[in-house]
């Protein structure tokens, strides 16, 4: 059997000779002892001056080493002691015996590499730890002679001299080896596959309606409280009572005229003129300043009871006053159902034809883009609304998402019925949540159209079709141009209403659901803007000058403080939710028909 004599010196010990021989002892000082070393090991060194290694065949030398003992081919170490496995992570200390093996591994071009490091400052510290080392079990000492057992067999045979390491290069530690760049090439082109859409995404007629649940079929959920028919309603009692009338009738938009409502407060309160809508964030594209609630508050309104009868409830809507049977209640004992209840009505090629040929008409006549993006949100409004139902509806099973037309009516500011030139308010939440324990929530839902004309979109790569599937991220925020929305909502839903939902939905990328709470002092403030846009403007019959409210005085400093906290208020939202797409309830196509975003694809 061959053995290795090995003898270190280092600066502080460079008189003392240090040797295993061939019995494998080790002399007591200044010594490191090579144990058995896998070949992915290295152990590190900075004191090491000079190395001899010598056999019953013959002697090796290298003088000198600054960080290189010598490297063994790794097919040529054989051993069955346990120091393989642990050789690494122990540290050995022994009189006279350095204290440590360093920790590092690498494999080099299939050699081991072989290290040492000695360390005679640690003398006093090993004797204290002699007899708590005697334990270990392939070791034991004897006076100042440490015995090692199982010392490895290494055979010279087709030893390679060692290549050149370079001087500054660095030891990696723990390396191992990487993915080939082919593997990662195949595995990056799965990944881009894996998410490219599964669906066209251009095309001439987009489809508004494309998977969308009715209005007229939500009213029928279990979990969902309609309105009555507007024709069946005789007499209201209260002016608050007036939020009986749905939201497609012609009754609600009668009550709009000469009020400031939601989609007016924010022109109205000077957010859309340029230097707000730049502190607050709103995109150039929507700053169509305040004339539209001017011209809108100038309109005659209606203020009695006396006269909201005699005009509101004369009926007129027609339509079908009966409820729909579309819904199958699922009950607590279906717990991997997803949802509240099962929709049962699925989308025929028939109707998909049909409808492809309307939207061709629709599409042809257009003559504005947006109007793809505001039939888009009308379409599908009461299937975002079945999101949060649907969410909300998992932790109470009791709740009612309840229909609403136009609330508050009745707050006080607008029971000042002597002075026709007051301000009137009111607003239209998409729904209000009614939790069991009797606290309510104003729910506002957003559908994100998926549609963009191509002329739009800047790209290289020409593709068919007029319009483009464009999803952009979606961020856990309300745009502040929605926060005097979401205010008035609460404000006109009476005090019991301490916070609002609103829903960001999207046709591929799923939805979030957002909720943003009431804050008094900035309604407070929000009324008093409002008043002062009617009395200086409106009653005056003064068409405001852009940036008004903004320069003036202490009254601009006192509004621009305003404007800065509507900032604030849009980015403290909680992010109740993020719904995957999958997690939607939205119509089927008949026996598995695919229903794609672009009527284009349906074959007659």
């Amino acid at each position: 059997m061959a053995v290795i004599e090995t003898e270190i010196k280092s600066k502080d010990s460079s008189n003392n000779n240090s040797f295993i021989n061939s019995q494998g002892k080790v002399s007591s000082s200044g010594v490191a002892v090579l144990a058995l070393i896998p070949s992915q090991t290295i152990i590190a060194s900075s004191d090491l001056h000079r190395k001899k290694i010598s056999s019953s065949t013959g002697t090796a030398s290298m003088t000198p080493v600054s960080s290189l003992l010598h490297l063994v081919p790794s097919q040529s170490i054989h051993s069955s002691s346990s120091h393989q496995k642990d050789l690494g992570s122990h540290h050995v200390n022994r009189k006279g015996v350095g204290h440590a093996f360093s920790q590092s591994l690498v494999r080099k071009n299939s050699y081991a590499l072989l290290m040492a490091d000695l360390d005679d400052s640690d003398d006093a510290t090993d004797q204290q730890d002699h007899h708590d080392d005697a334990s270990l079990p392939t070791t034991s000492v004897d006076d100042q002679i440490l015995v090692v057992d199982n010392i490895p067999t290494i055979t010279y045979d087709n030893l390679q001299p060692p290549k050149k390491v370079a001087r500054n290069s660095t030891i990696q530690r723990n390396h191992h080896p990487t993915t080939s760049q082919s593997k990662k090439k195949k595995l990056k082109k799965k990944k881009q596959k894996r998410n490219k859409p599964s669906f066209v995404n251009h095309g001439d007629i987009p489809d508004v309606y494309w998977r969308a649940i009715p209005m007229e079929h939500l009213r029928s959920h279990p979990l969902y409280v309609p309105l009555p028919h507007p024709d069946t309603i005789r007499r209201i009692h209260s002016l608050e009572q007036v939020r009986t009338f749905r939201q497609d009738s012609w009754q609600w938009d009668e009550l709009h005229r000469g009020r400031c409502t939601t989609s007016q407060a924010a022109p109205a309160l000077g957010f859309l003129e340029p230097h707000a809508a730049k502190v607050l964030g709103i995109p150039r594209s929507l700053q169509n300043g305040c004339m539209g609630a001017f011209e809108r508050l100038r309109q005659p309104a209606l203020r009695t009871l006396e006269d909201m009868n005699r005009i509101l409830t004369t009926g007129g809507n027609g339509g079908d006053k009966k409820l729909h049977q579309v819904w199958r209640d699922m009950d607590e004992s279906a717990v991997f159902y997803p949802f509240a209840a099962k929709y049962l009505p699925c989308v025929s090629l028939e109707e998909m034809c049909r409808r492809k040929k309307e939207a061709r008409r629709y599409v042809r006549d257009m003559t504005s883009h947006m109007r793809i993006r505001m039939s888009w949100g009308n379409c599908q409004e009461a299937t975002a609304i079945l999101t949060a139902l649907n969410y909300f509806a998992r932790d109470d099973r009791t709740l009612k998402v309840k229909e609403v037309g136009m609330c508050g009516a009745g707050l006080n500011v607008n029971e000042l019925v002597e002075k026709t030139t007051s301000l009137l308010v009111g607003a239209s939440p998409d729904s209000v949540i009614e939790y069991s324990d009797g606290t309510l929530e104003v729910l506002e839902v957003k559908n994100h159209c998926p549609f963009v004309p191509s002329e739009w979109i800047k790209s290289s790569k020409k593709k068919p079709g007029k319009y483009r599937i464009r999803e952009l991220p979606l961020q856990a925020s309300v745009p502040a141009a929605y926060v005097p929305q979401l205010m008035m909502e609460m404000l006109c839903c009476g005090d019991n209403c301490r916070s609002a939902i609103m829903v960001r939905q999207t046709a591929t990328s799923g939805a979030i659901i957002l909720r943003i709470r009431r804050d008094d002092e900035w309604i407070k403030e929000m009324m008093y803007w409002l008043q002062r846009f009617t009395d200086n403007y409106v009653n005056k019959n003064e068409p405001p000058p852009h940036n008004f409210f903004w320069e003036g005085g202490e009254e601009s400093k006192r509004y621009r403080s305003f404007v800065n906290r509507t900032k604030a208020i849009s980015e403290e939202v909680e992010l109740v939710e993020h719904v995957r797409n999958n997690d939607i309830q939205r119509m089927l196509g008949e026996n598995g028909l695919c229903l794609p975003l672009f009527l284009d694809q349906i074959e007659s």
